[in-house]
């Protein structure tokens, strides 16, 4: 469940800031395809060569707060910790904690990566503290920690379906997705010829993240993006929009090379976020 988490965050705080449109739809696409092949060579244009979508690097820390510190941990994460990030030069901070359906109790936080050599200096509490200040802060900290982890994400814009966004999505549907040794580039393959046109055709957000440090490198997270309980209700967009048989042949097709998909939900959570930028 951590793994969850840690990704959703990552991804969304990609997702909110891009503006990408995908392939169509896996039917339309095929019939465009289709009537390529019947035309004169001399009739089909050329295709433009899209941009590279540039992927990111992103910390995603997920904590899980002691139940009986809640209410304590929420208050000194928007009195010192927001405040101490702030003043250490964190640029921004996207917040997220599961919403009914998942493991309770569980915050994922993520920051951009910009260079790895920021990790060679002081960390953001001894910028911001001090040695002295920055390990009262840590003793405090850990009152309210039961467990917590951090992981380096990568995003991949190029197996998503980006929409425009003006804020921050009220709930993302996470599924963390693990797939078997070698064969991510068949799982990739997939995405963006199946997947990718569903969305598109739901007209949903839709992003995916990649582990590179700190968990399993063969896991993979995907996110589509709600505002509410009431969208989630109408069903997985590969049920609406391919049926029950379309669904089970995509199914069938991802279980050669997918070894487990878990799914939970998680809410975006503005009082615990932040951008220097006015992002959030």
């Amino acid at each position: 469940m951590p793994d969850t988490l840690r990704s959703i965050l990552r991804v969304a705080f990609v997702v909110a800031a891009v503006v990408v449109y995908a392939s169509p739809s896996g039917t339309a696409q095929q019939a465009t395809t289709g009537a390529a092949k019947a035309q004169p060579a001399a009739q089909q244009p050329a295709a433009k060569p899209q941009p590279a979508q540039k992927r990111e690097m992103f910390q995603v820390t997920v904590v899980k707060v002691k139940p009986e510190m809640l209410d304590q941990w929420l208050e000194f994460q928007k009195s010192e910790t927001i405040p101490m990030l702030k003043k250490a030069g964190v640029k921004s901070r996207e917040a997220w904690q599961t919403a009914t359906f998942g493991e309770g109790f569980m915050y994922a936080f993520v920051t951009p990566i910009e260079n790895f050599s920021q990790y060679d200096g002081d960390t953001p509490p001894v910028r911001a503290l001090g040695a002295d200040g920055a390990r009262a802060y840590g003793e405090k900290n850990r009152r309210f920690i039961e467990s917590t982890r951090t992981y380096a994400e990568q995003s991949r814009p190029d197996l998503g379906y980006d929409i425009k966004m003006t804020a921050p999505p009220k709930f993302a549907l996470l599924s963390e997705v693990q797939i078997a040794l070698g064969k991510t580039a068949d799982y990739e393959a997939l995405v963006k010829s199946d997947v990718v046109p569903v969305m598109r055709k739901a007209k949903l957000g839709y992003a995916v993240s990649q582990t590179m440090l700190g968990g399993d490198v063969n896991a993979y997270t995907t996110l589509i993006f709600y505002d509410s309980f009431a969208e989630i209700g109408k069903g997985h967009p590969f049920q609406r929009i391919l049926g029950a048989e379309g669904e089970r042949q995509l199914t069938a097709k991802a279980s050669a090379f997918v070894t487990h998909v878990e799914r939970s939900i998680i809410r975006f959570v503005p009082d615990l976020s932040f951008s220097t930028r006015g992002t959030t």
